[in-house]
Formats: structure tokens, sequence, C-alpha cells
């Protein structure tokens, strides 16, 4: 067996093999570290492409009523109107320690003509809520939102869930 010397150092490297033996295998080490990253993958694929990550699809079971429910959701659909409207007079609010003023016109639109709505109740409680809010907010478009969900939710309360379809808001004026 002849030792082989190293290139750059001279020293001796790994012995050579003799003619019978079999060559020493190199990355051995590279494969160790591979075969369970390689086990991992290997695995998380055949568990994907099996079912487990993919969506399942189920069909809904025919209904008798299914004509309905796909004519709620056509271009023909419109929303159910409310009966009637009912306008409320101007709100004139102080808003803020600064003098600022709100005018807001309202209008509620109610499920049934004969309704009794207790307009004074409705007004207070309306009121109260704008009286609390801040300046800042009443000027940021995007509070619009938030106020009309705020203001039906109070007129909801205060003549009660059935009767209430929603509350409009018909004028917004805010001064400084």
């Amino acid at each position: 067996m002849a030792l082989l010397k190293n290139k750059k150092t001279g020293s001796p490297a790994t012995p050579a093999p003799a003619e019978g033996e079999p060559a020493p295998k190199r990355g051995g080490k590279l494969l160790g570290l591979l075969a369970p990253v390689l086990v991992f993958s290997a695995a998380f694929a055949a568990s994907w492409f099996a079912g487990l990550g993919a969506p399942v699809i189920v069909e809904a079971p025919e209904t008798p009523n299914a004509h309905e429910t796909v004519a709620a959701f056509s271009a023909d659909w419109s929303p159910q109107r409310a009966a009637s409207t009912i306008a409320l007079d101007p709100l004139t609010i102080t808003a803020g320690s600064q003098g600022q003023i709100l005018k807001i016109g309202l209008a509620i639109e109610v499920w049934d003509d004969h309704a009794e709505i207790d307009i004074p109740r409705l007004k207070d409680a309306f009121t109260t809520y704008l009286r609390a809010l801040d300046p800042a907010q009443l000027s940021d478009p995007s509070f619009h939102v938030r106020l009309k969900r705020a203001l039906l939710h109070r007129a909801r309360v205060v003549i009660g869930q059935d009767l209430i379809a929603d509350v409009l808001i018909t004028d917004f004026l805010l001064t400084s």
C-alpha cells in the first residue's frame, strides 16, 4: 500500500487503495446532512398531493328553495323597501370645546307604516351620542359609515329592532 502525498503541503494524505480494494467514498458527510431534508420534503409533497393540503369541494344537497337562493344573488334582485321614511328636524349640536357646531339632518326608515315612533326619545339618544364625539372624528370622511351604523344601533335600541330599517343622513354640516 503506497501513501500519496498532498501536493500543497507535502504531508502524507490518504493511503492509495490496493488493486483489489474498493475506493473510499467521498461526500458521505454531505449525504448524511441532506438525507433528513430530502426525506422531510418527500413526505410533505406526498401528503400535499394525496389531498391533505388541497381544498375539499362538497356539493350542497338540492333543496326545494334552491331557485330562490339563486334569485337572491342575481342581477335582478333588489332589496326590500321600507314601508315609510320619517324625516326628523335637523339637529344642531356643539361639538368639542372649541365652539364647533354640527348641524345634521336625519331620516328614519321604518318597516311598518303605523309604527309609533317616540321622536323626542330618539332625538335624545342621537344628541347624547353626537355630543360625545370628537370633532376630529366628525371631520374624517371615513367616519361617516361608522356614524350611520352607530345611529342605526341607537334607533333600534330606543324604538325596537323589528321596526327600524335604516337611518339616513340627509344633511351634514360641521363648522369651525
